[in-house]
């Protein structure tokens, strides 16, 4: 589901607080993450590829 706030701070104050939906039990299948352009994926693709090979490797 896409939610489309009408103020950036109402974005900046949920993306703030979404750790503690992620520690509510009844709430784990719950992600909140802030809209990408095609760009801004790519980035973190690749960053997370990075820290995934370098967790294989032993390395942090």
């Amino acid at each position: 589901m896409k939610v489309k706030m009408r103020s950036q701070m109402a974005v900046e104050e949920i993306i703030a607080r979404k750790g503690k939906v992620a520690d509510d039990v009844d709430h784990k299948e719950i992600w909140i993450n802030r809209d990408m352009n095609l760009e801004e994926r790519e980035k973190e693709k690749v960053l997370r590829s990075e820290a995934k090979e370098k967790k294989r490797k032993g390395q942090r």
